[in-house]
């Protein structure tokens, strides 16, 4: 019993001493984990940028971050072998087509010259992946032979295959074995392979033709985006090969070079050689239109990056812009109420602010010949004068809402609340009209920026990929 009595005692000094030394916010005292100065300003202090090729990754978790880290490096492995020779490329198929990144070699085919490190504060990850330059050229002498042999044991495809995906295939990995000895050769002594090379410009050659091959079918080209969303029909492509479908080939979709947006479309063609798309999301540019672009996916056949720009299908889309927006403004001015404004203050300076921003305006019906695309901007406001402390004054209330007329969405709402109170010598009028001013003024700094973001002019830059 005496020593269940001194487990409590004991028990019970330990939880008195806690609260004594609680910092009294509450909760757990938890310590941020402090990161590395080289996970902010990228410069890890083990890896100069003078002597290494260094790619940093960020994500969620560790695993993640190196992921991005490798596939980073295996990019700027192929940028190092190739940017400082570009004279060697003038006038070549390969200057004019690989134009993208490429990544032709595995991060573990160079093992433990690459070196890591990483750090977490248990949000966020950040991993770091770096190669010696001299040992990379070092590492590229010990590859280049058994890359030589492997060119040099495997022909070259032949010529008139019947099938698109069996030559993206053969000429694909046919470029992947000569570019790899090329990019090997100038990395351990900064000379071209002549003859890899020429295989490097007739693969190319092979490959940047086959869209041409193809007789293609599009359609669900020229539809109008929706405010704030996509197409409402897929686009769809249809592909043939002298008569027949071509079928099973792998397919890239996206947003056309310089926009941005989401697309999902179809991995691969069916066995009638069609395949669909939907735009779920196109960010605006103050264009009118945009493109929709669909590419055969060769570095899916191969299974690496081949840094090759295919020839593309693409879709003109329409996009929301002022040059083909109205704005219908129906705003309801009323005193104390009831009686109507027998000369309307909102609806001249929504109208003003319109056309010095030359977007169409009306309070009519909307044109649905002349614009595809109408934001109404309706508000019932209403002033009240009054007075406070002997002063005329006078209060202004409303609700509004901006709604795209061709979904019925409601983009925004505002309601409005607004006192304004004159000075000495004010009349009950000059007091209205200033609070009436002031509130088109609010109304009009809450609604200005959402129509411009919705209907963009080329001059905003709304959008544009960077």
């Amino acid at each position: 019993m005496e020593r269940i009595c001194f487990i409590i005692v004991a028990l019970l000094g330990v939880f008195l001493t806690a609260c004594a030394s609680d910092p009294g916010r509450g909760g757990l005292n938890i310590q941020p984990v402090r990161m590395p100065d080289w996970t902010y300003n990228g410069q890890h202090p083990d890896y100069p940028e003078s002597d290494y090729i260094v790619a940093y990754g960020l994500a969620r978790n560790s695993r993640e971050a190196a992921e991005v880290a490798e596939q980073r490096l295996e990019i700027l492995i192929c940028d190092f072998a190739i940017k400082p020779h570009q004279t060697l490329f003038k006038d070549t198929q390969f200057a004019q087509v690989v134009t993208e990144q490429a990544a032709w070699f595995g991060i573990d085919e160079f093992t433990d010259a690459v070196r890591s490190d990483a750090a977490s504060n248990g949000f966020e990850a950040v991993a770091v992946r770096a190669i010696n330059r001299n040992e990379l050229k070092l590492r590229a002498r010990s590859l280049l032979p058994e890359a030589q042999t492997l060119l040099a044991d495997t022909p070259q495809p032949p010529t008139g295959l019947g099938s698109i995906g069996k030559r993206m295939e053969m000429w694909g990995a046919y470029f992947l074995l000569a570019v790899r000895v090329v990019a090997l050769e100038l990395l351990a002594s900064d000379t071209l392979n002549r003859t890899a090379f020429e295989k490097v410009e007739t693969a190319l050659l092979a490959l940047w033709e086959l869209p041409a091959l193809v007789k293609a079918d599009q359609a669900g080209g020229d539809q109008h985006l929706r405010v704030n969303g996509g197409l409402p029909e897929p686009l769809v492509l249809r592909a043939t090969f002298r008569g027949k479908p071509v079928d099973g080939v792998p397919l890239a979709w996206g947003p056309g070079v310089g926009f941005r947006g989401v697309v999902e479309g179809d991995l691969e063609t069916d066995e009638a050689g069609r395949a669909t798309a939907r735009v779920l999301q196109f960010a605006t540019t103050g264009d009118d239109f945009g493109y929709v672009r669909a590419s055969l996916d060769l570095d899916r056949v191969i299974g690496r990056r081949l840094g090759i720009a295919m020839n593309v299908w693409l879709w003109r889309v329409q996009l929301p812009s002022r040059s083909n927006g109205q704005l219908v403004v129906k705003v309801q001015e009323t005193e104390k109420g009831e009686t109507p404004l027998p000369e309307p203050l909102f609806t001249p300076e929504i109208k003003k602010w319109a056309t010095g921003r030359n977007l169409a305006f009306t309070t009519g019906e909307p044109d649905k010949e002349k614009y595809l695309y109408h934001l109404a901007l309706e508000g019932d406001v209403d002033v009240t004068t009054l007075t406070s402390n002997g002063l005329p004054a006078a209060y202004v209330s409303g609700n509004f809402t901006l709604t795209d007329i061709e979904t019925g969405t409601v983009l925004y709402r505002y309601t409005l609340g607004l006192m304004r109170t004159g000075q000495e010598g004010n009349t009950e009028a000059s007091v209205k009209l200033l609070a009436m001013r002031d509130g088109a003024a609010e109304v009009m700094a809450e609604f200005a920026s959402r129509i411009i973001v919705t209907l963009p002019a080329p001059g905003d830059e709304y959008g544009r990929e960077r």
